[in-house]
């Protein structure tokens, strides 16, 4: 797979010079000539790498490098300021905000090339040790840390263009007693077929996350709740009607759930949306398992 380059440079004949080396690498490349563009591409296109004059038009460099540094999603992506200023000052405080390295523009091209390898490198062990981390390691799903990050992204996201999305948790049935029953490792294949099955049957968009124990978490971005609700009673559908023991050891499960919804439940903070699809599973559980429950919503659908 091919790695993306931003070039922030509004200079046309800088530009083109690093565009006409980096791509005799097989770099993508995209440009923005001002600190506007570099942000809608930010976050439009994720780069791999971003390449950044200090000098531009609209703003400066430093601003885009602090910028990018509040975000954890860009937590590993290398900045490279490539400008004509050789001052150490300014190398000094780009390093402070975050860059990870520094050229001078007329640099040897060889140079270039090393050293922009070397940061995706760097970026492609750091991106897996990151993926290890918030991989639940029984399951293979997300883990609930990553759930929590996620979340938070999301419900600022929804937050500022006023999009619903729905939180989802999961609870397995009554699922101590095939501990109880079959054992631990029994236990474990159960889990990692439910598991296999949510991933498989949730769109590219949503996010699945081993919430903790027996429980899962769902994620589902620009969704209400009657769009949540029939995808999880889809999911719940050919979860009880599929056999998650193993050979000669049949074992059906029943699922209870609690959806809650950013714009419907007028969550006003990320922790009570996870508080109210925590109250509507609760409720499922009560009204006798099974069930989908939706919060602040007074009928409770039998599957």
């Amino acid at each position: 797979m091919k790695n993306k380059i931003l070039i922030v440079e509004d200079t046309p004949s800088d530009f083109e010079r690093l565009q006409k080396i980096l791509e005799k690498q097989n770099y993508i490349i995209t440009h923005a000539p001002d600190g506007k563009t570099a942000f809608a591409l930010l976050e439009e296109e994720p780069p791999d790498l971003v390449v950044l004059d200090i000098f531009l038009p609209d703003t400066d460099g430093f601003e885009i490098c602090k910028h990018i540094r509040q975000y954890e999603d860009f937590a590993s992506l290398p900045i490279l300021f490539y400008t004509s200023s050789n001052n150490l000052d300014n190398k000094l405080l780009g390093l402070k905000l975050g860059a990870s390295d520094f050229l001078v523009k007329g640099s040897d091209e060889r140079e270039i090339i090393i050293r922009i390898q070397n940061l995706l490198d760097l970026k492609k062990v750091y991106d897996e040790l990151l993926r290890l981390s918030v991989i639940d390691s029984l399951t293979h799903v997300y883990n609930r840390r990553y759930f929590q990050q996620r979340l938070m992204d999301e419900f600022e996201r929804a937050r500022r263009y006023k999009r619903d999305f729905c939180c989802v948790i999961i609870d397995v049935d009554h699922f101590k007693n095939i501990n109880d029953s079959h054992g631990h490792p029994i236990g474990d294949i159960v889990l990692k077929k439910i598991a296999a099955s949510l991933r498989y049957n949730i769109r590219a968009t949503d996010v699945v996350c081993r919430y903790g124990g027996d429980e899962f978490g769902l994620i589902l971005p620009e969704t209400n709740f009657e769009g949540a609700y029939t995808l999880v009673e889809r999911i719940a559908n050919i979860l009880c009607k599929k056999d998650v023991g193993k050979e000669n050891l049949p074992i059906f499960i029943t699922l209870s759930c609690g959806i809650s919804s950013y714009l419907e439940g007028r969550a006003l903070v990320m922790d009570e949306l996870v508080t109210q699809a925590d109250v509507a599973l609760y409720n499922s559980k009560r009204q006798g398992r099974d069930q989908i429950s939706l919060y602040g919503k007074p009928k409770v659908k039998q599957q």
